[in-house]
């Protein structure tokens, strides 16, 4: 999948995520693999992430969804009717300055592939967790996730999700090894002899037979 994004579909600066581990979850779902791409120019990014979806249905018999993609009915009509614009302004010498959203620069679109199953990371703490264990809405999902971020250069650069997600997987990894940290100590705690102050003084305190 990486190499049809890359070579086939012309996205650079690839960037693999590994979230299954982010506790809580991110808002796309729980075991969760994001990929973050860029695309060389608007147009690019919506017939990419077009070109994209088709092969996963295709190829691979998915249903993804993407966030944010024009079709491509949709897009042409909507470029169509921009350069209209910018020639009806060129010939009275006038030209489109204004900040105004066409409807054609997103950004930035978000392909959820869905969850693929046998993906899932093994639990770090050992314990073989079932459906009862499960809290949450919905169900537990037994596959990973995977997301693929189509942005461009501009967006990826005011977005900066590699930061925002480095930090998120930083400040939990953090947490982490504190509770395991504490409870390593309560355990050895727990599990050396206790005795009080006074329980060396017992055997004196108990008077001689008669």
């Amino acid at each position: 999948m990486l190499e049809h994004i890359s070579v086939d579909l012309g996205l650079d600066d690839l960037s693999l995520l590994d979230l299954r581990d982010l506790d809580p979850p991110p808002a796309l779902g729980a075991n969760l693999m994001m990929v973050i791409g860029t695309a060389r120019s608007e147009k690019h990014l919506h017939v990419s992430a077009d070109r994209f979806c088709r092969w996963l249905r295709t190829t691979h018999q998915l249903s993804p969804y993407a966030d944010g993609l024009l079709g491509r009915g949709e897009l042409r009509l909507k470029l169509k009717r921009k350069n209209r614009r910018s020639r009806m302004l060129n010939r009275v010498g006038a030209s489109d300055n204004s900040n105004t959203d066409d409807g054609i620069r997103t950004g930035w679109i978000c392909v959820n592939i869905g969850a693929i199953e046998d993906g899932r990371i093994t639990d770090r703490t050992g314990l073989d967790l079932n459906d009862d264990d499960y809290i949450g809405f919905s169900g537990e999902s037994s596959g990973v996730k995977v997301v693929i971020q189509m942005l461009t250069e501009e967006k990826r650069d005011e977005l900066d999700l590699e930061t925002f997600w480095g930090q998120a997987l930083g400040r939990y990894t953090r947490r982490r090894d504190r509770i395991a940290k504490a409870g390593e100590q309560f355990m050895s705690s727990s599990e050396s002899p206790q005795t009080s102050p006074g329980d060396a003084d017992l055997p004196h305190m108990i008077p001689p037979p008669t």
